[in-house]
């Protein structure tokens, strides 16, 4: 049964109730914010690495090919009698491996023969830094200018999982552009309106209504190679679906 006794007592019991609850409160707030802040300082810490890893832009030197497609993203004859597409992704270490250690080879071998065609399209699976270089390659293609971005853009492709975003942000992106004395004012408005953003996402769906799954992925007259091909790999495959070919310069 409750007194009149009690009630001082019940006010104390209250008030050290509401105390704790108030130090309680306060201590998870104060948590809260210690693991924002650690959090912060980690993530700062972590562009900062990325940052210092990055390194200076490298400018790709090779030519355009001698056959390439005004504004476009090919060379050889729309007719040719062998179709190569190569499906690439810029932040693909294979891809890159094979910009770098045989594009310019299978170009000098097949592209003066008038019989085959090379396009490149984009399949920006790996994510934001992917699709901002894919529009980049549209951006650059706009001034006459894919294959020097293209091959540019594989030089500085990221080294370490993740930092795509931050190799491929519009800024580095434009310093690649300016570095290939593009008309930076006009590459940097495209890249930045997002005027291919959607083209980037089409580009991205056909890779799944065509069946491509990694990269890089080459379609050669209708037949799917998913792999790494040299020079003498494509040799022996153009002699395969087009064996009545000649590809004597």
């Amino acid at each position: 049964m409750a007194t009149r006794q009690d009630a001082p007592r019940r006010k104390r019991q209250s008030r050290n109730q509401q105390r704790l609850i108030w130090i309680a409160g306060v201590s998870a707030l104060l948590a809260v914010l210690v693991i924002t802040s650690v959090a912060s300082i980690g993530q700062n810490s972590a562009e900062q690495r990325i940052a210092r890893n990055l390194g200076p832009i490298v400018v790709s030197e090779h030519p355009a090919p001698p056959n390439a497609e005004p504004n476009g993203r090919a060379w050889g004859p729309a007719d040719a009698p062998i179709q190569v597409v190569e499906y690439a992704d810029y932040e693909c270490e294979s891809c890159g491996y094979f910009a770098r250690t045989y594009e310019a080879e299978v170009i000098e071998a097949f592209a003066a023969t008038g019989k085959v065609r090379f396009e490149i399209r984009n399949a920006p699976f790996h994510g934001e830094g992917s699709r901002n270089a894919a529009a980049a390659a549209y951006c650059a293609a706009e001034q006459n200018a894919f294959w020097p971005m293209h091959d540019t853009m594989f030089l500085n492709q990221p080294t370490i999982e993740g930092t795509g975003p931050q190799v491929f942000s519009q800024a580095r992106l434009n310093e690649m552009a300016a570095g290939l004395g593009l008309d930076t004012a006009a590459f940097g408005q495209c890249l930045g309106s997002g005027k291919y953003a959607a083209q980037v996402e089409a580009d991205y769906a056909e890779t799944g209504r065509v069946g491509v799954t990694g990269t890089p992925t080459f379609v050669i007259n209708g037949q799917m190679y998913p792999a790494i091909l040299s020079t003498d790999d494509l040799r022996r495959i153009f002699a395969k679906v087009a064996p009545d070919v000649d590809l004597t310069p």
